[in-house]
């Protein structure tokens, strides 16, 4: 483990993930303040660099805050999460949830019923036991969370997780009533289709996070990217096998991890990209045209170190 630290509760390092947050919220603010003066021209970079940073919120800051909270203090991890949900632009407390099931379901593909444990599985609405078309997926994904059962899994969790999703919701509807009340065409025109992209695209890096992977298969049911400029930007975000094998371990433990169960990881045939997660496709469509989506039945392979 890192360096102790009296302010943080795993390492010194999570102050620069924290404040990739701060930065998050300051593009944010700075981009409302901006959009009545800028020309389209460079409007148009912004819109994309906002968008792009939901993404890598989602896949980075706030990825690593629902594993291993940054704070030894209750009460910054909870104002943490205030700012969260204006940076992702929904209840931080919901989208811990709604990660965690993820986890929970490893990517699965359907089960006896129908379905997947995984409500973001890409195999859930895909046809039979094959995952879903890249860009329905990508697409429609962000329409079809089921908030309900994420609600019902906060309420389980107790009183404390109820009342930080209620001020973090009260926190992003004051923000959004905020945009409206100072500048709507920025909220219609601007700030939502830049959410929306921003979500579109990180659900692009999520499916390319499995896709190729092998549901079922703890050393294979995800794919990792070992790239150097990669993982120094998203926060070791690359090695996501070893991430689903452990998800409690730190960003900052991740190569340890790899060396450890690396033996398994072969032996079952976890693929491994060169590129970034979001190259996925380009990078199958070069190195591998008419390679056939691995079995999710096949069974692993190996022990667990």
């Amino acid at each position: 483990m890192s360096a102790k630290s009296p302010f943080f509760r795993y390492s010194p390092f999570d102050a620069i993930v924290a404040l990739g947050g701060v930065a998050n919220v300051a593009l944010l603010f700075g981009a409302f303040l901006a959009y009545p003066v800028l020309p389209w021209w460079a409007l148009a970079p912004l819109f994309l660099a906002v968008a792009l940073s939901y993404c890598w919120n989602l896949q980075c800051i706030s990825h690593n805050f629902i594993h291993n909270p940054f704070f030894k203090s209750a009460w910054l991890n909870s104002l943490f999460g205030v700012l969260e949900s204006w940076c992702i632009g929904m209840p931080h407390m919901l989208y811990h949830h709604y990660h965690l099931n993820h986890h929970a379901g490893d990517n699965d593909a359907k089960g006896p019923d129908g379905t997947t444990r995984d409500w973001s599985s890409t195999y859930r609405y895909g046809k039979g036991d094959r995952p879903e078309a890249f860009w329905r997926y990508c697409l429609f994904s962000f329409w079809r969370v089921e908030v309900g059962p994420v609600i019902r899994v906060a309420i389980r969790h107790g009183r404390a997780h109820v009342i930080q999703t209620a001020i973090e919701t009260v926190a992003l509807a004051a923000f959004w009533a905020l945009m409206l009340a100072v500048n709507w065409r920025y909220f219609v025109f601007f700030y939502l289709p830049s959410f929306y992209l921003g979500w579109v695209i990180s659900y692009a890096e999520g499916y390319l996070e499995h896709h190729g992977g092998k549901p079922g298969n703890p050393f294979a049911n995800s794919v990792s990217s070992y790239n150097r400029w990669y993982n120094l930007l998203w926060f070791n975000n690359g090695y996501h096998q070893e991430h689903h094998w452990d998800p409690k371990v730190h960003w900052t433990r991740m190569h340890d991890l790899h060396r450890r169960i690396l033996p398994q990881m072969r032996a079952n045939g976890t693929r491994v990209l060169r590129g970034p997660h979001l190259t996925g496709l380009i990078e199958e469509y070069f190195t591998r045209p008419a390679a056939a989506q691995p079995s999710a039945n096949e069974p692993p392979q190996g022990r667990a170190a």
